[in-house]
């Protein structure tokens, strides 16, 4: 069981930005502007595509690999757990192969209440 405490998680990217043979990866939209505004001050020429992931499961294992397993590219967020704060059972919930139906059940009673 997962104590109080702090741990990391490796944050997928939204989008991935094909810049001729440059690739970027960009966590939400504010990040994937600075990249289009970066690409568009260096005046490059090449085509750019942009391709948004709607989860781990739309990327490829390349994609993966190089976006979010590898230690030298990989994002990394801290996620601090306090005691009595419902953060294990959510997470367990939301994240479990075991909880499917719990899950499916949670999304729809409150899937409509995210931000994002």
């Amino acid at each position: 069981m997962i104590e109080a405490g702090h741990i990391h998680i490796a944050m997928p990217p939204l989008f991935r930005i094909d810049s001729g043979k440059e690739v970027f990866y960009a966590l939400d939209d504010a990040e994937r502007q600075v990249i289009l505004d970066r690409l568009a001050d260096e005046k490059k020429k090449a085509k750019i595509s942009i391709t948004r992931f709607k989860g781990l499961g739309e990327m490829n294992p390349g994609q993966l690999r190089e976006s979010t397993m590898s230690p030298s590219t990989r994002r990394l967020v801290q996620l601090t757990m306090e005691e009595g704060d419902n953060t294990y059972p959510m997470m367990d919930m939301l994240l479990a192969k075991k909880r499917v139906q719990d899950r499916k059940k949670w999304l729809e009673e409150k899937g409509n209440l995210a931000e994002v």
